[in-house]
């Protein structure tokens, strides 16, 4: 299980270099939280596998559920589409003939350069936010965020603009 490090911890210094500082959540270390992409896209994977289960992930979805499910499994589909452009697996596949169909088809069985996973994954690890740890995230409008927040199982945020800190620091509500 990969998604125990879906949020981490990165500093205030890449903050201000991506100019994200006013609307970031900082943390009470004064680093800030974040979420790595590639964790996210997998979080994406498992949700859209889970989908094709709904009885069994989500049983008796309301109405709403059911709309923010799609309006879910439509975002991920986007995020996947534009990770697998942005990041091109350029390996060629060779094509070949099988002798059960008369297509051509991709023999996949080839090397692919990859990030050693375990390495990655292990850094993300120690730069872990428990997002339900008391004080953590306290949100400006709805305050502590507990593990019973909204009571969203879909786990898809009503859409919303993105609140921003003023010149002194204070949350624009």
């Amino acid at each position: 299980d990969v998604l125990p490090a879906f949020y981490t911890e990165v500093p205030v210094e890449y903050m201000e270099k991506i100019g994200k500082t006013d609307e970031g959540v900082q943390l009470p270390n004064g680093n800030y939280a974040a979420s790595y992409s590639v964790m996210h896209l997998l979080h994406c994977v498992q949700r859209l596998q889970q989908s094709y289960f709904p009885d069994v992930y989500f049983p008796n979805m309301t109405e709403r559920e059911e709309f923010l499910q799609l309006e879910h499994n439509l975002h991920c589909i986007h995020m996947l589409a534009d990770s697998v452009m942005c990041n091109a697996d350029v390996v060629p596949v060779p094509i070949v003939w099988r002798d059960k169909t008369p297509m051509p088809t991709g023999d996949f069985n080839v090397a692919h350069e990859c990030v050693d996973w375990d390495l990655l994954h292990e850094g993300m690890l120690e730069k872990r936010i428990d997002p339900w740890e008391k004080g953590t995230f306290v949100h400006p409008i709805f305050g502590e965020v507990t593990s019973h927040v909204g009571e969203n199982r879909i786990g898809f945020g009503e859409p919303g603009n993105i609140l921003k800190k003023d010149k002194d620091g204070k949350w624009i509500v």
